[in-house]
Parts: structure tokens; C-alpha cells; sequence
């Protein structure tokens, strides 16, 4: 009987454990199943990212598919204007020029270069204040020209070329023999302006010389015989204190004009006869120009040198009058103008770069209507097209030491 028991025990027992074994592996295979697909599920969002990403649109702009522009070239040095009338014209144009004028010149200098200077100027001894002047000129009012002609071929054997030299030479010497206690190039210029001044008084004392008899006749009304003293009054012996008294008196000093002790040696050679001329001094220069030759620089003809030239001298020689009028009023200074002329030679846009404390009111004015004044041809045709707004930039220096 126990042996039976003991039997069906066992044997409930196996397939208790049996059971329980089954029902573990059902247990894991459902929990592996979740696990699986949750893994399937996994892999194919994955999948699905992959495939958007692929598929993903770029945008791409213009500027990232066209070439990069060239970088603009340095801007050309600047070149700023020099006057050269004083030096010949060379044909073969200096290359890499740092002035423009309107001729071609080449850099020369008299005396040896400064050493450790980079100025492209050459070596000058003067006393005028700063300024880009190469030659000495003395003021003479005349025609645009050159005052420095250019070299002339030999003359022909049947010509003859002195008159036009005799016919030059003729008008200082007057001056000379009057400018006695200051024999300097600037007080017979004063001379000469103050000459012309005198001229039209010459036409006031024929009134003087018409009241002298009419005072008379007045003065001896009461006595019954005029007629007596009609041939007395000599009238060429009064007339000479009229004309001498001027003369004798010492020549003002002028304000608007320096007067120096030691005369200064102009170096304008063949000059032309009838050609304006500033009035120019050469300052303290210590350049670098080593080339044995006349006083000159690397200059290039341009079309903005050659019409500035025009502007300069147009308004210079409107200057140097409106000064010689108001010598009297002008003290020493120095103002810079920087003002635009249009197509038609209309300056506009006046400003004034100097300091207000370098030149008086007076001076200032001068120089402003000079500058309005001044009779500026139009610009040229083949200028227009280098311009950006049809103006052309002057910078204008006037002074008076």
C-alpha cells in the first residue's frame, strides 16, 4: 500500500514539475515574442529615418555656384599737379610720373640729392613757405603762354631774330632808373604798377589848368584892362611841380608784396615776350633727384594737367591784379582754396582748407573773387570721360609773404 502511494506520488509530482516547465518556456517565449517585435519595430523606424535622410532636399543659392569675383586692382597712386613752363618739353613721356603737368618732363636737379629723402623733387634753396614752385618768377601780366619758351632750331642765314629782344628788354629800364633805394625784381614791379597808376592824372590838370585863368579873370573884374594879364601865366612852369611832386616823393611801402634784402636769380630762361607770368619763389627743398641737369621733375602731360594749368593761371592772373588794386589793405598770409569746375568752366562748391588765422578777411575775399571772377575756359572733350560727376577738383594756394 505505501509502495502504491509512494509510486503515484512520484509520478503526480513529475508531471507537476513537467507542467510547471511547460508553462515557464510558454512564459519566456511570449515575453521573447514582445521583445522581438519591439526590436523589429525598432529596426524598421530606423530603416525609415534612413530612407528620409536620403531623400532630404538641399537648397543651393546662386552665389554659392558662381565664381568668386577678381579683387579690384590698388587704386593708381595719386598724381598731383606741378607747373613746368619753365622746362623744356621732352617727347618720351617719364614712366611712373608722380606729377602731370601739361608737358613731359624729366627729373633733373642742380645740386646733389639729400640723403635718406624720398621727395621726388629735386634740391632747391629758397625762403617762400611750402610750396611745389621749381623756378623763380617775378609777376607780369600778358597772354597765356609759356614763360619759358622751348628750345628753337638755329636761325636761317637770311633771318634775323634780335628785334623781337630789343623790342623786350626796353620796358624794365624805366623801371631801374626809378626803383633806385630797393634795386630788387619786386619794387620795379611796384614801380611799374604804380606808374600806370599815375598815368590818368595827366588828364586831371587840365581842369586845374582852365580854373587858374578863370580865378584870375574873377579876381580882376574891377580894373578895366584883363587883357594884361592873359599873357602871363607860363603855364609849362606850373605844370612841372604838378608832375614832379609825385615823382619826388619816396615809393610807398607795399604790404602786398615782399621786399627783400638780397635780389633772388630768375630762372625762367627765353621767356616770351608777352606771356603772363605769377609771381613764384622756390622754398627749402631737400629732394632726392640725383640727375645732373636743370631744376625739373618726372612730370606727364595729361589732360588734367593741361586743363588745370588753365584753371591756375586763369584765376592767378585775376589774383595777382585784385591784389595790386588793393595793395594798400593786403597784409601777409597765405589761404587754399579747393573749390569744382563744371562742364562750362563755372567753379562751384568753394571751401577753404587753410586755417582762418593764416590769412586776414581781406585776403580771403581777394582770393574768393579771383576765383569767380576768373575767366576758366570750359572743360575739353577728351577730359569729360575720365571725370565721375563732369567736375573737375582745384586746389588753389595763394600767398603773400
Amino acid at each position: 500500500m505505501t509502495q502504491t502511494l509512494d509510486r503515484n506520488f512520484q509520478t503526480g509530482l513529475a508531471i507537476s514539475v513537467a507542467i510547471h516547465v511547460v508553462l515557464l518556456l510558454i512564459l519566456a517565449w511570449a515575453l521573447g515574442i514582445q521583445e522581438a517585435l519591439r526590436f523589429l519595430r525598432e529596426q524598421h523606424l530606423l530603416a525609415e529615418a534612413a530612407k528620409a535622410k536620403e531623400e532630404e532636399v538641399t537648397l543651393i543659392f546662386p552665389d554659392q555656384l558662381l565664381p568668386q569675383p577678381p579683387k579690384p586692382p590698388p587704386p593708381p597712386e595719386t598724381q598731383y599737379y606741378i607747373r613746368t613752363t619753365q622746362n623744356e618739353a621732352t617727347p618720351v613721356k617719364p614712366s611712373s610720373a608722380p606729377f602731370i603737368s601739361d608737358r613731359n618732363t624729366r627729373a633733373g636737379s642742380e645740386k646733389n640729392a639729400v640723403a635718406g629723402s624720398t621727395l621726388p623733387m629735386p634740391t632747391l634753396d629758397g625762403t617762400a613757405p611750402a610750396a611745389n614752385e621749381l623756378a623763380n618768377r617775378d609777376y607780369k601780366d600778358g597772354q597765356f603762354k609759356n614763360d619759358s619758351a622751348m628750345a628753337t632750331p638755329p636761325p636761317k642765314p637770311g633771318t634775323l631774330h634780335p628785334q623781337p629782344v630789343a623790342a623786350a628788354t626796353p620796358p624794365p629800364l624805366p623801371p631801374i632808373a626809378q626803383a633806385k633805394q630797393a634795386p630788387t625784381p619786386l619794387t620795379r614791379m611796384m614801380a611799374e604798377m604804380d606808374q600806370q597808376a599815375q598815368v590818368p592824372n595827366k588828364n586831371d590838370r587840365l581842369p586845374l589848368e582852365v580854373r587858374k585863368p578863370d580865378t584870375l579873370t574873377i579876381a580882376e573884374e574891377a580894373p578895366p584892362a584883363p587883357p594884361a594879364p592873359q599873357p602871363a601865366p607860363p603855364t609849362p612852369p606850373q605844370q612841372q611841380p604838378q608832375v614832379r611832386m609825385p615823382e619826388e616823393a619816396p615809393p610807398p611801402i607795399v604790404k602786398a608784396v615782399p621786399v627783400m634784402d638780397d635780389p633772388v636769380t630768375l630762372n625762367t630762361p627765353k621767356p616770351e615776350a608777352d606771356a603772363f607770368s605769377p609771381f613764384t619763389r622756390t622754398s627749402k627743398t631737400d629732394g632726392s633727384i640725383n640727375q645732373e641737369g636743370p631744376n625739373a621733375v618726372d612730370a606727364e602731360a595729361t589732360p588734367m594737367g593741361i586743363y588745370t594749368r588753365q584753371v591756375t593761371d586763369a584765376v592767378g592772373k585775376k589774383w595777382h591784379l585784385y591784389v595790386r588794386l588793393a595793395k594798400d589793405s593786403v597784409t601777409y598770409g597765405r589761404v587754399r582754396f579747393r573749390f569744382f569746375v563744371d562742364r562750362k568752366g563755372t567753379p562751384q562748391d568753394l571751401k577753404i582748407l587753410s586755417d582762418a588765422r593764416d590769412a586776414d578777411p581781406r585776403m580771403r575775399e581777394l582770393t574768393l573773387r579771383a576765383i569767380l571772377d576768373a575767366q576758366i575756359p570750359p572743360i575739353p572733350a577728351d577730359l569729360m570721360p575720365t571725370l565721375d560727376d563732369g567736375r573737375v577738383k582745384i586746389e588753389y594756394e595763394a600767398i603773400v609773404y
